[in-house]
Order: C-alpha cells, then sequence, then structure tokens
C-alpha cells in the first residue's frame, strides 16, 4: 500500500539520475521496517513549470518533493522517523538541491479501494 510520489523540477534529470531518487526512496521506505517491501510503491513526477518563492527567475535551482501517502494508523513517531528517512535518501541522492522537502499524508482507510492481482 504506501506510495512515495516523488515531483522535481524537470530541469534536474539534466544532472540528476532520477532513477536513484526513486530507488534510494524505495529503499528508505522499506528500510524504516514499517512497510511490507513488496506492498510499497515509488514514482517520480517531473514539472516543467513553476515557481519557487518570490524567485524572479521562474524555477531558479530546482526542488524535489515526496509525498508519501500512508493509511492511517501510524503513530506520530513512526511517521516523523519516516519523513526523515525519505528526507536523508533524498539529499543524499541530490546534495546540490536546495529545495528538498517531504509530507506524510494519512489516507482514509475507508476511502481508499485497491485492485489485486488475480
Amino acid at each position: 500500500m504506501p506510495h512515495l510520489v516523488i515531483e522535481y523540477s524537470q530541469q534536474l534529470e539534466d544532472t540528476l539520475s532520477i532513477a536513484n531518487l526513486v530507488t534510494n526512496g524505495q529503499q528508505a521506505m522499506c528500510d524504516t521496517g514499517l512497510f511490507t517491501p513488496s506492498a510499497i510503491k515509488t514514482r517520480a513526477l517531473p514539472y516543467r513549470d513553476f515557481v519557487l518563492g518570490d524567485s524572479r527567475e521562474s524555477g531558479a535551482g530546482g526542488f524535489i518533493h515526496a509525498e508519501v501517502r500512508i493509511l492511517e494508523g501510524r503513530t506520530t513517531e513512526q511517521k516523523e522517523a519516516l519523513s526523515a528517512a525519505i528526507f536523508t535518501s533524498l539529499c543524499e541522492a541530490a546534495p546540490e538541491v536546495a529545495e528538498v522537502s517531504v509530507e506524510v499524508r494519512d489516507m482514509d482507510k475507508a476511502s481508499y479501494s485497491k485492485r489485486l492481482p488475480f
């Protein structure tokens, strides 16, 4: 179940391995021990057009933002540890990117649907 969605400025594709970001993020999720590794889904989405803060230059410097979606029920401490693990893995994979953020979001079990393999 858990989903790790890594959003990033498309210009980073010129200097970073996005595949490494995805792999490192997936491994960080596994290493927390909070999830069954086979249940984790990690993907990356590029953004071509964006503005960071009050920058006069659209998208100066680039960014990486990870959203982790998990089913409700984890403790605050578990979510803090998960956020820190993802944050560390992204910063290590992209030390030249100044704008890195992570958000852990709870999903309501009642409103989540999933089709399992036959």
